[in-house]
């Protein structure tokens, strides 16, 4: 399995990419309203990008409330299943321990839960409809 090139976004140029794998995977495969996705947050969390052989390819963003939120992780329908989403979620994983943050949580989709339950996530709560898709809030003691 090759590896990405996992870091935070450092330039305008790489947020936009950002944004558009955003576009690509939330607006337009799973229709998120741009209103929602856009949500206006990006200025407070910190930025991920993903690239495979220089092209950007994955994203995530991290927000901290009552823990230190994962959010709007994606891989561009291409490019799934080569286990980015893994590499992808490790690194935000260890961004975290570094940070020294207690808990880390997310709101899952409820069909992928699985793959966070194999990274050492548990499941909080009930399922409840996001952006017109069941989640499940999941978190990971750090």
């Amino acid at each position: 399995m090759k590896e990405l090139e996992i870091r935070q976004v450092k330039t305008k140029e790489e947020l936009n990419q950002v944004f558009e794998i955003r576009k690509q995977v939330f607006i337009e495969e799973q229709n998120v309203p741009y209103a929602l996705e856009m949500d206006g947050l990006d200025s407070e969390a910190v930025q991920i990008i993903a690239f495979f052989n220089n092209k950007p390819v994955g994203c995530a963003r991290l927000r901290t409330n009552h823990c230190v939120k994962l959010e709007r992780i994606a891989i561009l329908k291409e490019y799934r299943k080569r286990g980015f989403g893994k590499q992808i979620t490790d690194y935000l994983i260890d961004y975290c321990k570094k940070k020294e943050y207690n808990e880390i949580c997310l709101h899952s989709q409820t069909y992928i839960s699985d793959f966070y339950e194999k990274l050492g996530f548990k499941k909080r709560g009930k399922q409840f409809l996001e952006a017109g898709t069941e989640h499940i809030e999941m978190y990971m003691k750090i």
